[in-house]
């Protein structure tokens, strides 16, 4: 998707009452995954082995998709549990799939440590891992009794620039769930190909 139509059309539900704003994030957010997993399906082995535009593999590209999505999936559950302030906004609190903590002083730190561990799997390891977080991520955000617009109305408030400029402040709970598409339907989009919303 074109920065420039998505950020306008982020601005225009963000405007919108929680109930409402919840329903087009929810259908933005399906539209934008079901893309995104179709083309995560039809990578080969070949596809993910090329270099992208910031000199990563589109396999390291999608494993840094997949675990941001993990670190969503621990936000989720923090929100859902009651947390205003989810430690994601923090970069603590992201779990590895042993169980051991980590948290990063950036995000550059975060994608740089993805890449590396990405650099040892194997490419259906981390398609696999890819469409697992991508759906359960959908699962808890467009589900209106998981996290609901109640309980993401509840977050702290955070203001975000997106990337045309325009400032939007708004609970932490919503820039979350907004920045998540942003980064499936606008971030990555010409390295894998997949063209979204052009």
């Amino acid at each position: 998707m074109k920065t420039e139509a998505f950020c306008q059309q982020i601005v225009e539900i963000a405007v919108q009452p929680p109930h409402q704003r919840h329903v087009l994030l929810a259908q933005l957010h399906t539209e934008v995954v079901t893309h995104y997993l179709h083309t995560i399906r039809a990578l080969t082995r070949e596809d993910a082995m090329r270099i992208g535009s910031d000199g990563r593999t589109i396999a390291q590209l999608v494993g840094h998709i997949a675990e941001w999505e993990r670190f969503m999936i621990l936000a989720a559950g923090e929100m859902i549990s009651g947390l205003e302030w989810p430690r994601i906004m923090t970069l603590s609190g992201y779990v590895e799939l042993d169980g051991r903590e980590r948290g990063f002083a950036s995000e550059d730190a975060f994608n740089a440590y993805q890449a590396a561990k990405h650099a040892t799997w194997s490419w259906a390891q981390i398609q696999d891992l890819a469409i697992d977080t991508a759906t359960a991520v959908h699962a808890l955000f467009t589900h209106p009794a998981v996290l609901s617009p109640d309980r993401l109305e509840k977050t702290r408030a955070y203001e975000w620039q997106l990337p045309d400029g325009v400032r939007l402040t708004l609970p932490a709970g919503w820039y979350l769930w907004m920045v998540y598409i942003e980064h499936e339907a606008v971030d990555h989009a010409a390295d894998l190909g997949w063209g979204y919303g052009v």
